[in-house]
C-alpha cells in the first residue's frame, strides 16, 4: 500500500508539472505570439506604404531635375548663340571689311562658300543695313526682312522677343551688320541637344524618362507627338491621341493633358509594355509640364517592380518573424528541459527538501508573474499605439469612430446631448511646402496640445485626418460647442510656433454640429464637414454651424 501510494503520488507529482508546464508554456507563448505576429503585419503594411510614398517622391524629383536639366540648356544656347554672334560682330568690325566685302563673302550668288552665318537652322542669319536709306541691303534670311526692319529701324543693340540673338556691329559709311536668331531656331537647337541628353538617361528597375510635345491643348487625335521614348524609338515622332486606351481601357493620355493643364503636373497609371519586354503590367507615371518647349515630361516605374522591392522587404520581416520566435522556442524548451530536471531532484529529495521545493515553486510563481505582468504591459501599449496618432499623441481616426459610434448609441437611449468639433489648419499646405515636412509636425503636435489642455477630461480630441482634428464634446449644447470651438480658434490664432529659428502663426477652421435625436453617425460627419469648408470658402480662421450658416445643408 505505501508503495502503491507512493507511486500514485509520484504520478500525481510528475502529471501535474508536466502540465502545469504546459499551461505555462501556452500562457506565455500564446499572447506573445498573436502580439509579435500583428506586429511584424504593421511594420509590412507600414513598408509598403513608404515604399510607394518615397518611389511617387523619387518619381516627381526625377523629373524635376530632368525639367531644370532642359531649362539651363536653353539658357546656355540663348548666351552661347548671342556671345558667339557679339564675337562675329566684332570680328567683322576689326577686320573693317566693307559693306560689299561682306555681302561677296556671304552672299550664295557671288561665294562658293556656306553664305549663312552659323548654318544650323532656318532663323539664324546675318543682315546688312543701310541706316540712310533705311534698308536692308542685304540678309541670308529673307523671310525674316519686316521684322528685320524694325529692329534696324529701332536702334536694337540687344536682344528682343522678335530676335532673342542679335548683335550689331559699325561697317563703313552707313552701314551696320546684325546678326541675328530668332526664338524657334535657337528653341530647336536646345530641343536637340536636350533630347540628346534625355535619350541616354537611364535608371534603376529599368526606368527612364519620355516627352510628349503638345500641339493642341484642347486635346483630340493628334494633340501631341512622341518626342522621346526609348522603350518606343521606332515610334518617336508618332502622333499621340487623347482618345488612345491603354489595354484595359484607361485613358492616359487624357489624364495626362489635363492632369498637367490643372495642376502643372500630375500622378496617374495605365497599363504598359516593360522595356525590352513584351509584358504589359500597371504602371505608376508622374509628368510635368515645361511650358516653353510645349513638352510634358515624363518618368515612371511599373507597379509590380515596387511590389518586388516590398516582398524583399516582407520576406525580411518573415525571417526576422521567424528568428523571433524560434529563439523564443528555444527558450522554452530550455527552461522546460531544466524545469523537468528540476522536477526529479526535487522528487528524489521530496522529504528533506520539501521547504525549499515549496520556497522555489514561490520564486518560479513570482517570476512567472512577472513575465506574464511584461507581458500585460506590452499588449496594453500595443493597445495604446494601436488607438493613437504617433505624431500627436491625440486619439487616431479609428479610436474617435469608435467613440463616436458609441456616443451616438448611449445618446438614441438615453436622450443625452453632445457635440462634434471638426476643425482644419488654414494654409497648411504652404506651411510644408515653404519650411518642410518636419516643421509641419512641429505645427500639428503644437495644436494638438492646444486642443488637449482646453477640452474637459470627459471630451475626446482626434488627429481626424492630414490637419483635421476632431472633437467630441460630452453632455453640451450647440452654444456650449461653439464657446469651445471660439476658445480653441482664438488660443491657436493667439500662439506662436517655433520650430527652431522659424516662428509660425497659425490660424484654424471648425465647424460644429450638434447631435439631435433621429441623426446618424455619418450625418453629424458631413455636416460638421460641411459648415468646416463653409468657413475655408467664406474667410478661413473662423467657426461655423447651423446658427452661422445662412444655407445649410437641407438633408443634414
Amino acid at each position: 500500500m505505501e508503495k502503491l501510494a507512493k507511486r500514485k503520488i509520484r504520478v500525481f507529482y510528475y502529471v501535474t508539472g508536466l502540465l502545469l508546464l504546459l499551461t505555462i508554456s501556452v500562457a506565455l507563448s500564446v499572447p506573445y505570439f498573436i502580439s509579435v505576429r500583428k506586429q511584424f503585419d504593421m511594420m509590412v503594411a507600414e513598408s509598403k506604404t513608404a515604399i510607394f510614398g518615397e518611389k511617387k517622391q523619387i518619381l516627381a524629383e526625377r523629373v524635376e531635375r530632368v525639367v531644370a536639366e532642359i531649362e539651363a540648356i536653353r539658357e546656355t544656347v540663348y548666351n552661347e548663340y548671342q556671345t558667339l554672334g557679339q564675337a562675329q560682330c566684332a570680328l567683322l568690325s576689326t577686320l573693317k571689311l566693307s559693306t560689299k566685302d561682306i555681302i561677296d563673302g556671304f552672299d550664295p550668288n557671288v561665294t562658293k562658300h556656306t553664305p549663312r552665318f552659323v548654318r544650323h537652322n532656318t532663323g539664324i542669319g546675318l543682315a546688312v543695313y543701310d541706316r540712310e536709306s533705311q534698308k536692308i541691303l542685304w540678309t541670308d534670311e529673307e523671310a525674316l526682312v519686316p521684322k528685320l526692319l524694325e529692329s534696324f529701324k529701332g536702334g536694337e543693340h540687344g536682344p528682343t522677343d522678335d530676335f532673342p540673338v542679335w548683335a550689331v556691329s559699325n561697317l563703313d559709311g552707313n552701314s551696320v551688320v546684325a546678326i541675328f536668331a530668332v526664338k524657334e531656331a535657337i528653341d530647336t537647337i536646345a530641343k536637340n541637344r536636350s533630347i540628346a541628353i534625355v535619350r541616354s538617361l537611364r535608371f534603376s528597375l529599368n526606368q527612364y524618362i519620355w516627352i510628349n510635345g503638345v500641339r493642341n491643348y484642347s486635346g483630340g487625335p493628334g494633340y501631341a507627338v512622341r518626342v522621346v521614348h526609348p522603350s518606343l524609338v521606332g515610334d518617336e515622332e508618332v502622333l499621340l491621341s487623347t482618345e488612345d486606351a491603354d489595354p484595359v481601357g484607361n485613358l492616359a493620355y487624357k489624364e495626362e493633358l489635363e492632369g498637367v493643364l490643372k495642376h502643372g503636373k500630375v500622378y496617374f497609371t495605365y497599363q504598359f509594355k516593360k522595356i525590352h519586354s513584351d509584358e504589359v503590367t500597371e504602371k505608376l507615371a508622374y509628368a510635368q509640364l515645361y511650358k516653353p518647349f510645349d513638352w510634358i515630361v515624363c518618368t515612371g516605374i511599373h507597379t509590380d517592380d515596387m511590389l518586388s522591392l516590398v516582398a524583399k522587404r516582407e520576406a525580411g520581416f518573415n525571417r526576422a518573424f521567424k528568428n523571433q520566435i524560434s529563439s523564443y522556442a528555444k527558450i522554452i524548451s530550455i527552461i522546460s528541459l531544466l524545469y523537468i530536471g528540476m522536477m526529479v531532484l526535487f522528487e528524489r529529495r521530496l522529504t528533506s527538501m520539501v521547504n525549499l521545493f515549496i520556497g522555489k515553486l514561490k520564486e518560479d510563481e513570482a517570476e512567472l508573474r512577472k513575465e506574464k505582468n511584461k507581458l500585460d504591459d506590452a499588449y496594453r501599449e500595443l493597445q495604446r499605439v494601436a488607438y493613437s496618432d504617433f505624431l500627436t499623441g491625440l486619439l487616431n481616426r479609428r479610436a474617435m469612430y469608435e467613440r463616436l459610434e458609441e456616443e451616438v448609441a448611449r445618446a438614441q437611449r438615453e436622450g443625452l446631448q453632445f457635440c462634434i468639433v471638426l476643425a482644419d489648419i488654414d494654409h497648411f499646405k504652404s506651411v510644408n511646402d515653404t519650411y518642410g515636412h518636419n516643421t509641419g509636425d512641429v505645427v500639428l503636435k503644437a495644436i494638438a496640445d492646444i486642443f488637449r489642455q482646453n477640452i474637459r477630461p470627459e471630451d475626446s480630441a482626434s488627429r481626424w485626418g492630414g490637419e483635421e482634428f476632431l472633437v467630441l464634446v460630452l453632455s453640451s449644447s450647440l452654444k456650449e460647442g461653439l464657446v469651445l470651438a471660439e476658445t480653441l480658434r482664438q488660443t491657436v490664432e493667439s500662439t506662436t510656433i517655433y520650430d527652431g529659428d522659424i516662428a509660425i502663426s497659425a490660424t484654424i477652421t471648425l465647424g460644429v454640429v450638434e447631435y439631435a435625436p433621429g441623426k446618424s453617425f455619418d450625418s453629424l460627419i458631413k455636416e460638421a464637414d460641411f459648415y468646416l469648408y463653409a468657413g475655408k470658402k467664406r474667410q478661413k480662421n473662423c467657426v461655423m454651424s447651423r446658427e452661422t450658416t445662412e444655407n445649410a445643408p437641407s438633408g443634414l
